[in-house]
């Protein structure tokens, strides 16, 4: 069965290749659990190809605050996320369509992967 992954950053992977996906908790007390949420982890997976091992993240993957400065200067981000984020599920699947979206207002991409699970 089909199943579409959305996430807010360039994700260009090919046709036919196997991804992991690390999915995250939220773990906001449930009285909380109410207002703007996406700056947290939980709302953007964690997508590794496997066939290539490039990992493709969020910044509040790498860090707890902010995005880390301006388009100037490059950012020291680690090559995992960090440790301590709570992960709900981690699947593995193959990739059967991926487009890539300017959004233009924003100044960035955005991925639409179709995957089969494995």
């Amino acid at each position: 069965m089909t199943t579409t992954l959305a996430v807010n950053y360039p994700a260009p992977i090919p046709v036919g290749h196997r991804v992991e996906i690390t999915e995250f908790a939220d773990t906001r007390p449930e009285k909380k659990r109410k207002g703007f949420d996406m700056t947290l982890p939980f709302r953007h997976p964690v997508v590794v190809d496997l066939d290539t091992g490039i990992r493709y993240m969020n910044h509040v993957h790498a860090r707890e605050d902010g995005n880390g400065g301006n388009a100037f200067t490059p950012n020291h981000y680690p090559f995992a996320p960090r440790p301590g984020l709570a992960v709900s599920r981690v699947y593995e699947a193959r990739v059967v369509a991926c487009t890539l979206v300017s959004v233009e207002g924003l100044s960035t991409q955005h991925t639409m992967l179709a995957l089969e699970p494995i």
